[in-house]
């Protein structure tokens, strides 16, 4: 009997993983409705670096001043994993809540309303760079924002959305280098949605450590009036030991 089971049970794991194989041959299908929109990402045989990347367009240049008032500060906020301090929000921005060992850190606001239609968030996150998007060489800090920037799009629009870059620079950061990266990103279909658009600013700092710094700042289309906190919180960025 035992010896039954156990075939039994190498069978449905054979079956199971065929099914997710023909699944992901299929998820991949389809026209790349962002071809020449964001940088070229490619795979890597094994041994050799997860992703490559080469410049793309001509850079929309420094990040826009958005007028307003904007957030109130009460004060900054500390990363010394990461390696930077910046501006904190008081109400509504809260601190976004993290697990054991995460190094990242930030503060959002939400739509109370959980439905597909009817939810929005805007948010502020600090995080090193994940390893597998970190290209080296001289543009490596336009590489870690551009493909930050384009993994955003790919988990939360796919195939559908309208790209319209609002910068791509070089800039400082505390006197350190670094590269910014802003588009805003509007949905073709589900156009009945609250967060129907989002601004994404990224910015890729080199605070001396092993992986940029990522900055990455989302906001919805349907709080216009949150905008001028970006401009708060790029200027407030300080680079710390």
């Amino acid at each position: 009997m035992k010896s039954l089971i156990a075939v039994a049970a190498v069978f449905v794991l054979a079956v199971a993983a065929a099914i997710v194989f023909v699944l992901s041959r299929q998820t991949e299908a389809g026209p790349d409705a962002f071809a020449g929109a964001y940088p070229l990402v490619t795979a890597a045989p094994t041994g050799v670096p997860a992703l490559t990347w080469r410049p793309t367009g001509t850079p929309a240049g420094p990040l826009p001043v958005f007028r307003g008032p904007g957030s109130r500060v009460t004060g900054r906020t500390v990363n010394q994993k990461v390696g930077l301090s910046y501006a904190r929000f008081g109400p509504p921005w809260k601190t976004t809540a993290k697990t054991a060992g995460d190094p990242s850190s930030g503060q959002g606001i939400d739509g109370k309303v959980k439905d597909y239609k009817h939810f929005w968030y805007a948010s502020v996150s600090i995080e090193p760079l994940g390893p597998k998007l970190s290209v080296p060489g001289t543009q490596r800090l336009r590489a870690a924002a551009e493909l930050t920037g384009a993994a955003f799009i790919k988990n939360l629009y796919g195939y559908d959305g309208a790209r319209k870059d609002l910068a791509g620079a070089a800039m400082t950061v505390d006197r350190h280098s670094a590269w910014v990266t802003a588009f805003r990103m509007t949905h073709t279909t589900d156009t009945d949605r609250v967060q129907n658009s989002q601004t994404e600013v990224v910015v890729a700092v080199d605070t001396g450590r092993t992986l940029p710094a990522i900055v990455e700042i989302t906001i919805p289309g349907n709080q216009n009036h949150l905008l001028p906190d970006i401009g708060h919180v790029v200027r407030s960025l300080r680079v710390v030991r």
